[in-house]
């Protein structure tokens, strides 16, 4: 039996009195409990399935706890009963039948008839059972559908479905996010974010707070906080920046004394760049993803205090329609805030063909452009869609994300250097910058895989190695860094993991330095390359060669000096301590660093003469080049990568 497409499959004729429900309707993310879920004016015939489906279709992913019905005694277990003359057996459907977790009925000595009701046990405790998992990730409103098939069926028809609402579990920990950059002299809040252990919103969380500044000298602000709920979420403003420098916000919980520091806060002039956090690359529930796009932009805004974000949803027009393609312009046009809030108009080309093509988001620079979609014969592969993109009246991005994957690689094969600008080389996929046997930390999940299982996998199942960014560096391929998400849960910038042991992972974040919070800002940032990845921290990066910024192209021979010495120089601000900070000169380290702190000032010179380090670019009338990047190793584990600098010397 396979899994249903978005739209559940041609509905099977039943009453008009199918009736489902689950009780309680609410759960805690993660917390075992019990539900009962109630089923009526069902008609299948004898030795026909009903399935429950509690996760892994395409539009309700989840990691829902896959039950078993093995162990009366232990956590999941699950039992089942029918009124009537029917009967009904319940099973697991194994991996190889269903990705995710479900729970299977056949129906055994009579037809199941529309007076009948069916009652199925999530977490059945009686003979001393743990309960039942749910999923790691609130959601709102998280479908549980009803499935069924006739005897000897393959494919599940769609019934019906309920609804149970998810939400965070008890506190775990507050997150302080304040802004990455603050000039002098301007005042600024900050927010304090209630968390359980999976990173959601702790919404019942009430509490008092001492506010602490490291240097007081630099910023002033209130000395204490309460923090009321319900909302989980609370914005903190009376702060004003009056010196240039670091510093850090902290929240001291007023009973237990726990310190929760916020992300590093560079004080800078008025006159110079700053930094801005965001997310472009996610799923609503308009494709395979989870919720609308007015809370997927609340999310980033309100939850997580980004300053920009982007949809991605897929181009398939059975999965993002016309009319959805409107609705994601009117909402990312509705919700950009100049100055607040920045939004970009994108979604995905999925051609999913797994031939080299990669899957690649799309951004525009305004919300009234049209989607080309991969499944028109206009437009089969990128050289296609890059013609479109040209002769549109229209600035466009083009970042091929998650390329070293299995499941749909990037050989970088097919590129157009005036719109493919940057490449996502980490995402919830994990990091497509090299190989785990070149001490990635975050190798590339295995696609198509059944949830769970992954324990034994090999750590490089999931690569290819023609996708990864170190290869199309090496190629002549001048693309910046950016960190992504590909978010299906409906959590962007949340610190929610996806994806199975041992390859779970956060979505990543992009940071930008750009001279204002404006779409148009982001964009041209965007375009130049100034830009980093991490892997969720709010690192502080900045990255200069000589004087070159980060994603910058340098002509060596208006600079002949470069050709004997360069000078490299950056500014890390961890959110830990840094454990390793390393440059990279043609994918090879070539200066590294073990701080014992979390601030570091990078000053070295690079002496060895630039002529034979020279590469040469696989496309044809294109200069040789030398090109450095850093990559930054926090002791929590979290990274960073700043966009490479490009010397070209013919």
């Amino acid at each position: 039996m396979t899994p249903l497409s978005k739209s559940g499959g041609q509905s099977a004729p039943q009453p008009d009195a199918f009736r489902a429900s689950i009780e309680p309707p609410e759960a805690m993310a993660a917390v075992p409990g019990t539900w009962t879920i109630t089923l009526s004016g069902l008609c299948v015939p004898e030795g026909g399935v009903v399935r429950i489906v509690l996760s892994g279709t395409r539009g309700n992913p989840s990691d829902w706890t896959r039950p078993q019905v093995v162990n009366p005694r232990a956590r999941e277990y699950v039992t089942a009963r029918c009124t009537g003359a029917a009967s009904v057996v319940a099973t697991v459907p194994t991996p190889e039948q269903f990705r995710g977790a479900a729970v299977d009925l056949t129906v055994t000595d009579a037809p199941l008839r529309e007076g009948d009701e069916v009652t199925v046990i999530l977490g059945d405790t009686s003979q001393g059972g743990g309960g039942a998992t749910p999923q790691s990730f609130s959601q709102p409103a998280k479908a549980v559908e009803v499935c069924v098939a006739e005897a000897g069926e393959q494919r599940l028809r769609k019934v019906g479905s309920t609804t149970i609402s998810i939400s965070g579990g008890p506190m775990d920990s507050i997150r302080v996010i304040a802004p990455a950059t603050v000039p002098a002299g301007k005042e600024f809040s900050i927010l304090l974010k209630a968390e359980d252990v999976e990173g959601n919103v702790a919404s019942l969380y009430i509490g008092e707070f001492d506010i602490e500044v490291s240097d007081p000298d630099l910023v002033t602000g209130p000395e204490s906080v309460n923090f009321e709920g319900p909302g989980g979420v609370m914005t903190v403003g009376g702060f004003k920046a009056f010196s240039r420098g670091l510093v850090r916000i902290i929240a001291v919980d007023g009973i237990s004394d726990i310190k929760y520091v916020s992300n590093p806060i560079l004080i800078t002039r008025h006159d110079q760049s700053q930094l801005f956090f965001g997310v472009i690359h996610g799923h609503t529930g308009l494709s395979d993803g989870v919720g609308t796009v007015e809370d997927y932009y609340a999310c980033m805004r309100d939850d997580n205090r980004l300053d920009f974000g982007a949809v991605g949803d897929h181009d398939h027009d059975y999965e993002t329609s016309d009319e959805d393609w409107k609705t994601i312009q009117r909402v990312t046009r509705e919700a950009n805030d100049p100055g607040q809030f920045a939004t970009l108009l994108g979604y995905e080309w999925a051609k999913w063909r797994r031939n080299g093509d990669g899957d690649r988001n799309v951004y525009y620079d305004r919300d009234d452009l049209p989607m080309y979609r991969s499944g028109d014969e206009h437009y089969p592969s990128p050289p296609e869609l890059s013609g479109a993109l040209h002769e549109c009246d229209c600035r466009a991005i083009v970042i091929p994300h998650h390329t070293a994957s299995n499941g749909n690689f990037c050989d970088f094969s097919q590129h157009d250097p005036q719109i493919e600008r940057l490449v996502e080389i980490y995402s919830a996929w994990g990091s497509s910058e090299c190989s785990v046997h070149q001490g990635n930390p975050y190798p590339i999940r295995p696609a198509g895989s059944p949830q769970g299982g992954f324990t034994d996998a090999p750590m490089d199942s999931g690569e290819v190695a023609s996708g990864f960014v170190q290869r199309a560096l090496a190629m002549g391929r001048r693309l910046g860094f950016v960190g992504g998400g590909d978010d299906h849960l409906g959590h962007p910038g949340d610190p929610v993991k996806t994806g199975p042991e041992p390859f779970r992972y956060a979505d990543g974040l992009m940071g930008v330095w750009a001279p204002e919070l404006t779409r148009e800002a982001i964009f041209q940032a965007m375009h130049y390359r100034h830009t980093y990845a991490t892997t969720g921290a709010r690192i502080v990066v900045l990255f200069r060669v000589s004087d070159a910024f980060m994603g910058d192209e340098v002509e060596v021979a208006r600079h002949p000096e470069l050709t004997q010495s360069r000078r490299i120089e950056g500014f890390i601000a961890g959110s830990a301590r840094l454990a390793q900070v390393e440059v990279l000169r043609n994918n090879e380290v070539v200066h590294s660093l073990r701080p014992q702190s979390s601030e570091l000032t990078l000053e070295w010179t690079d002496d060895e003469p630039l002529e034979p380090l020279a590469l040469e670019p696989v496309d044809e009338g294109q200069p040789r080049f030398v090109f450095y990047y850093l990559r930054v190793l926090q002791s929590d584990g979290q990274m960073a990568w700043a966009s490479p600098v490009w010397l070209l010397l013919d």
